[in-house]
């Protein structure tokens, strides 16, 4: 009997760690038997396109019927899943290549028209092996060789595959020398905002540049690393020559970049990583805001506690966390609920038919959305087109990486790069410099002056002051170049001028320094002037403007004593919206604010830009709402629902729940025989009952076609059953031109947590009971039993 830890939880297989223990017993026990033994790796070809084409839970699906079809075909010794679309037979070798084809048919047949296949890797057992470890590499080295041979679906191990594992011997053991002299290399790789273009980060590559067998590139040692368990010896070099880098570019006076540095999972395991970068970060006197930590989504499956309780360090240390490869693995959406990340990395890979398949550019529509309804950021890599670019502005990711924006690169190149980019001109003047620089050239503004002028005078020349300041001023068009998204709903830069109010503050002093409020420097009926404290203009302001339920943030946004604390540990730039009230007659607006920090002349300086983001919130939430619908019934749809379930069933706290699965009966014949559009107007009716039977209570979905999925939480099972049962007695009718149609509804239900726990676990099983009431007969509702 294998324990819990040892087995897969999708599949019901064993794991990696489970079948090498129990598969080495196995082979060391092969002498007594005069059978021929075989290892087999299975890979999956295109299952991440599978997965973004038809969603996680149709791939989970997947997994768990290939696992089933393995399990079938090659029953005699152990099979296991190792990882992802990874799974890994030890059998006899007989008839192996027939049963290797007999099971790629059948993955095949799963779904003809999703585009997947099956690949092998075979290594037949030597008299005188006696690591299942390595013969599990060779069998995987076997299947890797032909990933982009679509020709052949199986390889056995040979010769030629030997020479790669006598490379993979060499990296093991020269890994330690490479580190120490030098032949690995940091290399940059630039990250942009997707709707400016300009560099905002970096990324930092391993490459190895060896004496012996010339470039090496990271996907040749980094796999060999990992599967070693000697990658934290690569990982830990790369994260000090990132952090000496960083510093050696700040001695020189240049503004520095975020770079990103990829842990792998079994960092977590051989070292402290939390202490190698924080160690790092304080030796080298640089910003933690300056180092990113990214992790592999396939890394989250591994040892869970360990994992979190690292990543929450470094998040509580001030570190940024990123997810890797987003969408790569059977639990992308589940791993949100329970880890915490400030970026989401997908691979543009996922989306190579972005131009021609509206569902799969849907789902990462809504992944994008998602992600940024909960405060994360979205990356994608692997950009190297300007269509891809054009895309990623059109759904509203945030950041991009690829060859379209720079190629991976040396520190020196890294340099060059941003010289020609103009992303880090040293400045000759402080920021207050150029604009007081800018101001004398101009009769008509006025010197600050201790004294305040006239009234009239401030009325009369204050504006064209502001706004010549503002034009000139290099942190404010930073600012609004940040703030350009919000931008796009002002018809022109001169409307936008007007409704936005710009702020320069000396917090060192507690004093204004330049202000300019929309037409006059009134905010409602109270005036403000320069050299007046900030703090008290601050309190004001929120105070009198800022709604209640938000007070408590703003006023701590924009605290004098916080600001001056963030900037000491690093933080010179943060964003906050809220709602501001314009005028005490009208509903209060969003308001976008802005700030950068800057020192100069031994004074902490702060500049805020804040604009009117009200239009933009609320197309932005008609837009949010368009793609959470269903277009025709108006309930949610798939993508919404299911994330919304599940965060339910997580944090169920007691009491009782029901997952129902409602379908139309005969729909089809409905379809033949009133048309198409006769169907649709069923669907709306039967979903506007739903809504008024389950609605108020809990979440109605339109799945797909004629099925409904509704869920309940805090029901109590015998009332829940009348109204489902309600439900099917029902004879529903409508006139549709000239006719009558009339139909019936089946449902199948579960109940939580007596019947099942998990999604997936409640989804099976309601559709089970739908089968079952559909065999019934018409109007039919039928409850899961284990019978």
């Amino acid at each position: 009997m294998l324990k819990n830890e040892e087995i897969d939880q999708l599949t019901g297989l064993p794991n990696l760690y489970s079948f090498r223990k129990n598969a080495q017993n196995l082979m060391d026990s092969r002498a007594k038997t005069e059978r021929e033994f075989a290892i087999i790796y299975f890979d999956v070809q295109n299952f991440k396109s599978y997965n973004s084409r038809y969603g996680f839970e149709a791939g989970d699906r997947f997994l768990q019927n290939l696992a089933k079809h393995i399990e079938k075909i090659f029953p005699e010794l152990m099979v296991a899943r190792f990882s992802d679309d990874h799974f890994v037979a030890l059998a006899y070798f007989s008839g192996i290549e027939a049963r290797i084809e007999d099971l790629r048919r059948r993955v095949i047949s799963y779904n003809p028209d999703a585009g997947v296949d099956l690949h092998a890797g075979i290594y037949e057992l030597e008299p005188d092996d006696t690591d299942i470890s390595m013969a599990c590499d060779k069998a995987r080295i076997a299947c890797n060789s032909i990933k982009a041979n679509y020709d052949n679906i199986y390889r056995y191990y040979d010769r030629e595959l030997g020479n790669q594992l006598d490379l993979a011997h060499y990296i093991i053991h020269n890994i330690s020398d490479a580190v120490l002299n030098g032949y690995i290399q940091v290399y940059y790789q630039p990250v942009v905002r997707v709707i400016s273009g300009r560099v905002c980060g970096f990324e930092a590559l391993a490459r190895w540049v060896d004496p012996k067998h010339g470039f090496l590139m990271p996907g040749v040692f980094i796999p060999i690393l990992e599967d070693a368990h000697l990658i934290y010896k690569l990982d830990a070099y790369v994260i000090r020559q990132v952090c000496e880098d960083i510093r050696e570019y700040m001695d020189h006076g240049y503004k520095p970049q975020p770079v990103s540095i990829n842990l792998s999972r079994t960092d977590f395991h051989q070292k402290d990583m939390y202490r190698v970068v924080n160690d790092a970060v304080s030796v080298n006197k640089i910003p933690k805001n300056l180092i990113h930590i990214e992790v592999t989504e396939s890394a989250l499956d591994d040892n869970q506690d360990v994992l979190k309780g690292t990543i929450d360090k470094f998040r509580r240390g001030g570190y940024q966390v990123w997810m890797d490869d987003f969408g790569s693995g059977y639990s992308s959406l589940n791993l949100l609920k329970d880890y915490e990340f400030d970026v989401l990395k997908f691979d543009m890979k996922f989306l190579q038919n972005f131009g021609s398949n509206p569902k799969e550019t849907a789902i990462w529509e809504n992944v994008i959305n998602m992600a940024e309804e909960i405060g994360i950021q979205t990356l994608a890599e692997g950009v190297e087109t300007m269509e891809a670019w054009d895309f990623l502005k059109r759904v509203g990711c945030e950041k991009a990486q690829g060859y379209f924006f720079g190629r991976p690169m040396s520190k020196s190149e890294c340099i060059d790069y941003l010289d020609e980019a103009k992303g880090n001109e040293r400045p000759s003047k402080t920021a207050m410099e150029e604009d007081e620089s800018a101001l004398s050239h101009n009769k008509n503004i006025i010197e600050l002056k201790n004294e305040e002028p006239e009234e009239d005078e401030i009325d009369r020349i204050g504006t064209i002051e502001d706004e010549q300041f503002m034009a000139q001023s290099p942190v404010y068009l930073t600012l609004a170049a940040r703030g350009f998204v919000s931008l796009l709903e002002y018809n022109s830069y001169s409307q936008f001028q007007k409704h936005s109010f710009f702020i320069v503050a000396n917090l060192s002093e507690d004093k204004l320094v330049r202000l300019h409020l929309s037409s006059k420097r009134k905010i409602l009926d109270k005036e403000y002037h320069r050299q007046e404290s900030y703090q008290e203009m601050i309190d004001d302001i929120v105070e009198n403007t800022v709604i209640d339920e938000e007070k408590r943030n703003v006023e701590e946004f924009f605290s004098k004593d916080r600001l001056i604390l963030a900037y000491h540990s690093g933080i010179n730039f943060d964003e906050i919206e809220f709602h501001r009230i314009v005028d005490k007659k009208m509903a209060p607006r969003w308001t976008h604010t802005i700030y950068q920090i800057i020192e100069e002349e031994g004074s902490i300086v702060a500049y805020f830009l804040s604009f009117d983001i009200d239009e933009y919130k609320r197309s932005k939430d008609l837009v949010r709402q368009m793609a959470e619908r269903d277009s025709l019934t108006g309930l949610y749809n798939r993508h919404t629902a299911v994330p919304l379930i599940r965060n339910r069933l997580y944090r169920h706290h007691g009491g009782k729940s029901v997952l129902i699965m409602v379908d139309v009966d005969n729909f089809r014949d409905i379809n033949d025989r009133f048309g198409s559009f006769a169907g649709d107007e069923v669907l709306r009716r039967i979903s506007a009952r739903l809504d008024d039977f389950f609605g108020r209570d809990g979440i109605v979905c339109h799945i797909d076609q004629d099925e409904f999925l509704i869920f309940l939480e805090n029901i109590q099972p015998v009332n829940i059953e009348d109204r489902i049962v309600d439900l099917c007695d029902n004879i529903f009718s409508l006139r549709y031109h000239d006719d009558k149609i009339t139909f019936t509804v089946s449902a199948g239900y579960v109940i939580h947590p007596d019947q099942g726990r998990g999604y997936h676990d409640l989804y099976r099983k309601a559709d089970m009971a739908l089968c079952m009431a559909k065999n019934a007969g018409k109007g039919t509702a039928v409850r899961y039993s284990e019978q």
